[in-house]
């Protein structure tokens, strides 16, 4: 498993954690595919997980690929 770069810290009060991992994997798979300029497969390949499985959790997670002029 690949060592994050920076820690993060246990805020005192706690958080919730299931809450937190998924705004990071939303965010993670939303910088994908604007680095990919929307190509879900470059995407996932950055992400290093199946075309299939990014695809699912863009459905899950409500998230579209970013419209680019040449797709208007």
């Amino acid at each position: 498993m690949a060592e994050a770069s920076t820690q993060v810290m246990l805020p005192v009060n706690g958080l919730d954690l299931k809450e937190y991992i998924t705004e990071l994997e939303c965010s993670l798979i939303q910088q994908a595919l604007d680095d990919s300029a929307g190509v879900v497969a470059r995407a996932a390949e950055r992400l290093k997980i199946r075309r299939t499985t990014l695809v699912e959790k863009m459905r899950k997670y409500g998230l579209q690929r970013k419209e680019t002029l040449s797709n208007i």
